[in-house]
């Protein structure tokens, strides 16, 4: 619900159980009145707007504490801000650096999915210059989505220096940030820091979501919350260029929260007339802990970001991907084989991975040339295509469109087609360059030679590809690269996405390296790690659980000789791990003896029975790996009718118990029974004791390390 107070000039943007308000001052300053978790009851406006809109008044002649929704650089110069301008000097003058924005007119309006939004246009009082606030509210999910859009009314050009998506301002007071960074194979690992006083800054600095940092966060105060208690602020950015978080603690104890487009390297141009819209911040409050937040974003990313293929699926299919089978060496003989060992395990989709296409027979040569080799293929791959139909599955091909080899016939067609700088050195990393897509030309031959790969080979599922980070960033766009090369893959993806409605797409960068929400809205699922060693896997997924759903996060099993690590684990730590995501298979069927595979098969029917919770139900992280050494994570149905509870131990602490885990989210009055994959029944018992005493991850078998893990589902019996 949006409220507005006339009187007061105050917005109240009231959420299932949290709220946000803000409100237009005397002088036109629309400022931050509150946000946070609500009071129980009916939704009904929180601030009146007649208490003073800074808890800092006096700080500063100038008054540079203020909680101003949009930052400028102009009300502001000591701090960090949202937006700055440089305006062109009149008469040949010196340019004004200076923009102030102040409230003009506002418009609510409602869309046909019922969500709310809030348009609040502020016009600088000198310029001709116009920055629209607005603020879409998903009321069932206490999500708010903001952007920035922005006109030049003028006849000159103007130059936008820094440009974020939004700013929060939280309560004073001193905060925890809970936050995810890593590297190739080790992504998403979970930090909690104190934040210092200063500007605390995640980032990317390059033309991908990157792997250091990733574009999410949970806020806390000081020791004030855990997985299920205490409150919570979260946030996310819908972008998948350079980007940046900028987490800005006062010595006053005020903290504000920037995002947006990272100001390194940044320019935009607004020619006369016009206009540039921004991603968008989603952000929230909760006062039922992380795990509650991540129920939040997880709900909204389900409900309103990932695509629904036509027709829509309730749950994501079990994927087989050739890689660690075949590596380079493809033949036509060898994929039918491996996909006909697919179908009788259970697969509902096969995707060729590396090597189909160009003279790809090893990684230094053939990226850019999207066409089917046929020294590999002699036939085409229509033949596997309509082979993996036959068997009921969908048929799935590995692309990296953005990258080209030296070695190709593209790059020496277009030599001019990559990134880099005239006459400077071209760094090739894994022998690869990356495709200028500031250029129109380069997206456009990829949105033809991609659709007609879709088209002429039945394509179901494209692995979308994308191995490198920028390094010398030379476009014919300048500094625009940042923002245009993410703009060129959302819209290359929009096109077929739009031209194939039933085409489904992963988001892969090295692994985890593109992933967020901007991508999301446009990929069924996002590759979480090249790392699939099980154990290893554990921190990385429980980690990405922190922003982004288990029906989007992409889980294989492979080999039992784990391909990245080397270690050795059995069978069903393999599969304990996978089936907390999208499962897929990335062993080598064709080395696997009968018995091998039919216990396969076994699992992937488990989880079949399962995936539905796990895919489509509320995540509770019931026990953080470094916790007790040991993640137990469980999916319930939002009707509780079932539920799936995962435990793996990763390290065995000495005389530390492993406590049972007090399950959440069930029918109290229910009588709920457990069952192995085997149909083994282990627990009956009702909710109220599962939720108040709990289930012991042991489960009486005497046997706790290492790699012992267990998955249980949970069925209402009554």
């Amino acid at each position: 619900m949006i409220h507005f107070d006339e009187r007061t000039r105050t917005w109240n943007l009231v959420l299932a159980t949290s709220f946000h308000a803000l409100r237009a001052d005397p002088d036109g300053r629309v400022v931050c009145l509150g946000s946070g978790p609500r009071p129980p009851g009916p939704a009904r406006p929180i601030a009146s707007g007649t208490l003073p809109d800074d808890p800092f008044p006096r700080i500063g002649v100038d008054r540079q504490g203020r909680r101003d929704e949009v930052v400028t650089f102009g009300d502001h110069t000591w701090h960090e801000v949202t937006l700055k301008v440089s305006f062109p000097g009149a008469d040949g003058g010196h340019a004004v650096r200076d923009v102030r924005l102040r409230y003009a007119s506002h418009a609510i309006a409602s869309s046909g999915d019922g969500r709310e939004t809030l348009r609040i246009r502020l016009d600088d009082p000198a310029q001709p210059f116009s920055a629209w606030l607005c603020l879409r509210l998903c009321v069932e999910h206490d999500v708010i989505e903001r952007w920035l859009e922005l006109e030049n009314r003028g006849t000159r050009a103007v130059h936008v220096e820094q440009l974020g998506f939004g700013t929060l301002h939280l309560p004073a007071g001193r905060w925890d940030l809970l936050h995810a960074s890593g590297g190739w194979a080790a992504e998403f690992q979970a930090e909690r820091v104190r934040l210092p006083v200063g500007t605390t800054s995640l980032e990317s600095r390059s033309v991908h979501t990157g792997f250091v940092h990733h574009p999410f966060f949970l806020l806390c105060p000081a020791d004030g919350a855990g997985e299920g208690h205490g409150t919570v602020y979260f946030g996310q950015l819908a972008w998948s260029g350079s980007w940046r978080l900028a987490f800005e603690q006062r010595p006053n104890t005020a903290l504000a929260v920037h995002g947006g487009y990272n100001p390194f390297d940044f320019a935009l141009e607004l020619e006369a007339g016009e206009r540039h819209v921004t991603p968008a911040m989603i952000h929230g409050a909760c006062a039922d802990g992380f795990s509650g937040a991540s129920q939040r974003m997880h709900a909204f990313l389900c409900a309103h970001v990932l695509p629904r293929t036509e027709p829509a699926e309730p749950v994501r299919p079990v994927l087989y991907n050739s890689w660690e089978a075949s590596y380079f060496a493809l033949s036509l003989d060898s994929q039918i084989a491996l996909a006909r060992k697919s179908a009788q395990i259970g697969v509902e989709l096969f995707c060729v991975d590396d090597g189909w296409f160009g003279s790809r027979r090893n990684d230094t040569a053939g990226l850019g040339d999207w066409t089917v080799s046929r020294e590999v293929f002699p036939t085409g791959l229509r033949p596997l295509a309509d082979e993996v139909h036959r068997l009921g599955m969908g048929f799935g091909l590995w692309v990296e469109p953005e990258m080209v080899n030296p070695d190709s016939d593209l790059y020496r067609a277009h030599p001019d087609w990559v990134l880099h700088f005239p006459e400077r050195p071209r760094t090739e990393h894994r022998h690869q360059l990356i495709l200028d897509f500031g250029r129109p030309e380069v997206v456009a031959h990829l949105a033809r030679v991609l659709a007609a790969l879709v088209e002429e080979n039945a394509v179901d599922f494209l692995k979308w590809d994308m191995n490198r980070s920028a390094s010398e960033p030379g476009s014919v766009v300048g500094k625009a690269i940042w923002r245009r090369h993410a703009e060129a893959v959302y819209a290359l993806i929009d096109g077929l996405r739009e031209r194939f409605p039933r085409l489904a797409i992963e988001s892969c960068s090295s692994g985890g390296g593109r992933v967020d929400a901007g991508i999301l809205a446009r990929t069924d699922q996002f590759w979480t790690s090249d790392n699939t060693d099980a154990l290893a896997r554990v921190a990385i997924q429980e980690g990405a659980s922190l922003g982004y759903p288990a029906r989007a996060m992409a889980c294989w099993v492979t080999h039992e000789r784990n391909h990245q690590t080397g270690r050795r684990l059995e069978l069903a730590t393999r599969f304990d791990v996978a089936m907390r995501g999208v499962l897929g298979i990335g062993s080598d069927l064709n080395a696997l003896d009968p018995a091998e595979l039919a216990e396969y098969a076994t699992w992937i029917a488990f989880y079949k029975r399962i995936r539905n919770a796990v895919q489509n139900g509320v995540c509770h992280r019931l026990q953080r790996l470094d916790e007790a050494g040991t993640s137990i994570v469980e999916y319930v149905l939002p009707d509780a009718s079932e539920a799936v509870v995962s435990t793996v131990a990763v390290e065995r602490r000495i005389a530390q118990l492993v406590p049972p885990a007090r399950l959440r989210g069930l029918d109290v009055a229910a009588l709920y029974a457990a069952f192995d994959r085997d149909g083994k029944e282990y627990v009956r018992a009702r909710g109220a004791e599962l939720m108040a005493l709990g289930l012991d991850p042991n489960l009486g078998t005497g046997r706790y390390g290492p790699g012992y893990s267990r998955t249980l589902w949970l069925r209402r019996l009554d």
